[in-house]
């Protein structure tokens, strides 16, 4: 006699629950209202959340006791399913301001001379400080008088870096560390003020206990420029630095972040990454890698440097690639918490007419297993696998003293490695050109692409611009899925490889809908595409930031000529939690903040009742 799936024993459902991945565990849950109780079991969503999203922020808040498990794994299907359906749960107008960085879920504004820091998860008031009286105070007497700018570079452990700077007094550049805890008195916010002698291409990444700064100043020996790294300790006394001296990333190519280069801090370590393998273009050239640097933030000495200059990225002829629409970004992984190269790039494939994007994912390594590699990152040419040049090609016999050619072997590319934006056999629906996109992001967490388009076509109205978001997605699937109707494209990634796994495409999506559809998609249509402060403008400038719960953009004229002209923040939440804090708007005027705020809430567009 069978014994029925929801007539077996906890325990025998347990240990089934333990082999299936997330999606599959929420699919057997919603097969019946017996095992439906599965994501009420707190033991199931620990395991589950443990055994693959042990380092997300949900699971810190689940074992530090402020989210049951059941909550934590309810917020992280919500988020993925928001991202996979392009149907975010609230966004709102934050305020004006002339810079902003969002980072971890905290939002800091700078308005003139004044910080605001918000947490956009919590229903916590922020913290609004005085940076002129702080800074002013630190510095010279003679400057309390002078007009000064300031840049927001990074936020990170109630650590905001700020780049200030004197009006018409040279070298007067400055990086500022200031403490944004709520507790701390004005007169001990300062951390850290530190003389720079340059700030051409200026960055900053920070820990509570350390941050390193860089400029796109050093000269190498080709004489070209090269990043320069120096580190400071920010609590000298328990966290003192051994070395002082700036580190020299020789050659390390590449000079746009987000582009051709990227730098993060992640478990007491700095990494940088390029995509770039010369300063010149090589006429004759097969392979192109990643260079990847490490070092640990506590020991910033040329000896702890490890260099990686052959992580293999992409052969040349794979194709041309349109340089205007490469992203380089480093993510964390969620399951292992080491950290992703992620690269979306634009390709003619196979020399083909038609543009194809990709996101490529690489894991970083900092050193391979064989000694291919010197300390100072330069390769050594007896110790690579494989042939140094490729056989039978006839460009081998054109090569003289002048060339610097890069080959190595095809490397098998599985499908984690790469998401296509359109799956192979699947006709492109509409695409925007790169001046109709004004943000492209990927949330590597999610599996998911968005871009923050101008949708010329969507609300007819020629008097003012409608932006939208661009979003897919994908997911794990069986290699036998096939789409509930026929009518459905084909949007499966089969297997790469023969121990491979295939994906499941969700189809492009676009949000909001149409302002015509309901009266919430006439306020979202509002929401994203607010007044500036200057007015009308038909030309518009559009800086953002993802991650993996909140999309955060601001619009500010794009002719302005003016330093860090005032324009308006927005936030799109796919994270489903408490209502965030109010901005920069006044209390006052509640009509206003109600039109400039939407919250999803089931069902309401159905029946008629949304707002």
């Amino acid at each position: 006699m069978s014994t029925k799936l929801d007539r077996l024993p906890f325990d025998v459902l347990f240990y089934v629950t333990s082999h299936l991945g997330v999606d599959d565990i929420v699919n057997l849950a919603h097969t019946c209202r017996q095992l439906k109780t599965l994501l009420q079991e707190n033991g199931v969503c620990r395991n589950a959340i443990e055994s693959r999203f042990q380092f997300t922020k949900e699971a810190n808040l689940a074992q530090v006791q402020r989210l049951s498990y059941c909550e934590a794994f309810s917020c992280i299907q919500d988020r993925r399913n928001a991202f996979a359906n392009a149907h975010p749960f609230s966004a709102r107008v934050i305020g004006q301001c002339n810079d902003f960085l969002y980072r971890e879920g905290m939002l800091c504004i700078l308005q003139g001379n004044i910080i605001r820091t918000l947490d956009m998860h919590a229903q916590t008031e922020g913290v609004t400080i005085d940076i002129a009286s702080i800074v002013v105070t630190a510095s010279e007497p003679s400057s309390s008088s002078t007009e000064f700018k300031a840049s927001l570079l990074y936020y990170n452990e109630d650590i905001v870096a700020i780049h200030w700077e004197l009006k018409d007094q040279p070298n007067s550049d400055r990086i500022v560390a200031i403490n944004t805890k709520l507790e701390t008195p004005n007169e001990r916010r300062l951390v850290r003020s530190v003389q720079l002698e340059s700030n051409y291409k200026i960055f900053a990444r920070h820990t509570s206990h350390y941050l390193f700064y860089g400029t796109y100043t050093s000269v190498g020996s080709q004489g070209h420029y090269e990043w320069e790294v120096q580190g400071i300790s920010l609590d000298r006394r328990n966290y003192p630095l051994s070395c002082n001296t700036s580190l020299q990333l020789r050659g390390f190519f590449g000079t746009d972040i987000g582009s051709t280069i990227a730098f993060e801090i992640h478990n007491g370590y700095f990494y940088a990454v390029s995509n770039q393998t010369s300063f010149e273009v090589e006429e004759i050239d097969w392979t192109s890698f990643y260079h990847c640097i490490r070092f640990p933030i506590d020991n910033p000495k040329i000896e702890s440097l490890k260099s990686n200059k052959k992580l293999w990225r992409r052969q040349h002829s794979e194709g041309v690639i349109h340089d205007s629409w490469t992203d380089l970004s480093l993510q964390v992984d969620e399951d292992t918490d080491n950290l992703m190269i992620v690269e979306a790039r634009r390709e003619y494939q196979k020399s083909c007419s038609r543009q194809v994007r990709t996101y490529y994912i690489s894991e970083f390594i900092s050193s391979l297993n064989s000694p291919t590699s010197s300390a100072d990152g330069s390769p050594i040419l007896e110790a690579t696998a494989g042939p140094m040049l490729p056989w039978g090609d006839a460009y081998v016999q054109t090569l003289d003293s002048t060339n610097n050619p890069n080959y190595a072997p095809e490397e098998p590319r599985y499908n984690w490695n790469f998401h296509p934006e359109v799956p192979r056999r699947v006709t492109p629906g509409r695409s925007f050109i790169l001046a109709r996109t004004k943000l492209r992001a990927y949330n590597y967490a999610c599996s998911s692409f968005l871009d923050l388009v101008e949708d010329e076509s969507c609300c007819n109205d020629p008097s003012t611009s409608c932006l939208r978001l661009r979003m897919g997605s994908r997911r794990v699937a069986p290699s036998d899925w096939k789409p509930l109707e026929d009518t459905i494209p084909q949007l499966l990634s089969p297997p790469a490889q023969p121990d491979d796994v295939a994906y499941r495409h969700f189809p492009i999506k676009m949000w909001p809908p149409p302002a015509s559809r309901c009266p919430c998609s006439r306020r979202l249509h509002q929401i994203l595409n607010p007044p500036l402060p200057g007015g009308p403008a038909y030309s518009k400038s559009i800086t953002g930031t993802l991650d993996e719960r909140s999309l955060v953009y601001m619009i500010r004229p794009g002719r302005s000529g003016e330093y860090n002209a005032l324009g308006v923040i927005v936030m799109i939440s796919f994270n489903r939690g408490p209502v965030p804090p109010r901005g920069t708007q006044d209390r006052s005027h509640e009509q206003a903040q109600n039109e400039s705020e939407w919250h999803w809430t089931p069902g309401a567009c159905r029946s008629g009742t949304c707002q």
